[in-house]
């Protein structure tokens, strides 16, 4: 028998090709895989959030994280207080305001579309939730030099002593994060100190050995990825850190925008370096307008690192095995915020219900999304998989081309891939299907292990 299905293969795959070895792939897996309704960090401990309050921790009496999750065949709506369960202050501008309870109901499509050719401009305020119903806001800071809305502060330096240890702030109670919320200590060149004193878990730690898991979505729809990814957009290549083509400029004054404009003497910017006195806090001390100080100090450079103009682009991720547009929080060789942070613009259709604005505090109105429709409550403790008793199944096609599907029995709830030399390659998820995407492994034997039984073998060819 061997010596059969060894003369099978030998004429089916070129013998270089047969144990060839591929990129390391860490899949998830799940049975009913829908990660934009089970990425987010529903409380079920009644836990509430933490601030940092004269040297102690101190309980601020909020419900922090997502209160409740609601799903249709077309939409996800997250009920939040936009309080996050990891400490919060002390804010090194002196800003008075904490991290208040707000009633935030967000709609994120689950059928996501391309919007507009070039992408939808984000504004100020809130622009996408956070798995952990808090919300991120753009780069901006709302000020321009002189008022003049030509050139924009960037929020990430202009607002950086602001920041608490997971690099989040409020606005009249608005707790948000305009840069990935990781701790500031979280860097190989640390450029916040507060961490020291006032330590904080932040969302996520990076971890560049492994594919960065989902830490939001955007209101087209999109996930946002923490800064490490394959290298290539099909899967395969090594883990990577995910950089941006954006850049600043090699400029000495600002007198042209990067798209060529010139402008008239009043609407110069500061030369490069100069002092200038930020807008808040009041009584603030001047400090030099290095390059990055404003956004329009940064030019796209179209190729230049691995992501397009919006800061995103097509992949193939652990939560979405057959590729899906993803959005990715970007940092540089340090591992600090890198520009333009989680996106620039959106790439999908917006759903602008989430836009609204209502008064800070319990019982305020932060978005106009409402509920029109029948929903489901996704319950995060009995989760969506649905394990079914035992039955006899096969994988199909085998030797397969480009993908293969379970026939003949349940769907396995976990299933995990192995090379010829027997190292897990991948942990696979199905997405509602049983069907999955093969066309970027090499030509090889492999074996898949269903829920931690027997390997069976699995024979890829081209």
């Amino acid at each position: 028998m061997r010596q059969r299905v060894y003369y099978y293969l030998h004429k089916l795959i070129p013998m270089k090709h047969l144990f060839a070895s591929i990129s390391i792939l860490f899949w998830t897996c799940s049975a009913i895989a829908q990660p934009e309704i089970v990425s987010w960090q529903i409380n079920a401990d009644g836990a509430n959030g933490q601030f940092w309050n004269n040297g102690q921790l101190t309980d601020n009496g909020v419900s922090c994280d997502v209160q409740l999750v609601q799903f249709s065949d077309n939409n996800v709506y997250i009920t939040s207080t936009g309080v996050p369960r990891y400490a919060t202050a002390p804010f090194g501008d002196s800003n008075p305001s904490q991290a208040s309870e707000i009633a935030y109901l967000f709609r994120i499509p689950r059928q996501p579309q391309q919007g507009p050719a070039g992408g939808t401009a984000t504004g100020l305020g809130h622009t996408a939730v956070l798995n952990n119903g808090v919300p991120t806001f753009n780069a901006l800071d709302a000020f321009s030099y002189n008022n003049q809305d030509i050139w924009h502060q960037n929020g990430g330096f202009f607002e950086l002593a602001g920041f608490d240890c997971a690099k989040g702030h409020p606005a009249m109670g608005r707790y948000h994060h305009h840069l990935m919320p990781n701790p500031f200590s979280d860097s190989q060149d640390v450029i916040n100190p507060v961490c020291a004193e006032y330590p904080s878990d932040g969302l996520l730690t990076i971890d560049p050995s492994n594919h960065s898991p989902i830490i939001g979505y955007a209101f087209d729809g999109y996930p946002i990825y923490g800064p490490y990814a394959f290298e290539n957009e099909d899967g395969s290549g090594e883990v990577v850190r995910m950089e941006s083509s954006y850049a600043v400029r090699d400029i000495l004054v600002r007198h042209e925008l990067a798209d060529g404009t010139l402008l008239n003497p009043n609407q110069f910017g500061p030369d490069v370096g100069a002092l200038v006195t930020p807008a808040i806090p009041p009584g603030a001390q001047p400090v030099e307008a290095v390059l990055g100080a404003y956004i329009e100090d940064f030019e796209f450079i179209e190729n230049s690192g691995h992501l397009d103009v919006h800061n995103g682009r097509f992949s193939i991720t652990p939560e979405y095995p057959n590729g899906t547009y993803a959005y990715f929080a970007t940092v540089d060789e340090n591992w600090n915020p890198a520009f333009p942070y989680f996106f620039a613009s959106y790439y999908g259709v917006v759903a602008t219900d989430n836009f609204g604005q209502g008064p800070p505090g319990q019982g305020g109105s932060a978005t106009n999304v409402t509920i029109n429709e029948t929903v489901e409550t996704y319950d995060s403790t009995s989760s969506l998989e649905q394990p079914k008793p035992n039955e006899p199944g096969y994988w199909f096609p085998n030797p397969a081309t480009r993908e293969v599907s379970w026939q003949g029995g349940h769907i396995p709830v976990e299933c995990h891939l192995f090379d010829a030399q027997g190292r897990l390659v991948g942990r696979w998820s199905q997405n509602l299907g049983n069907t999955w995407n093969l066309g970027h492994l090499s030509p090889g034997m492999y074996f898949i292990s269903s829920e931690g039984g027997a390997r069976s073998p699995l024979w890829i060819i081209k």
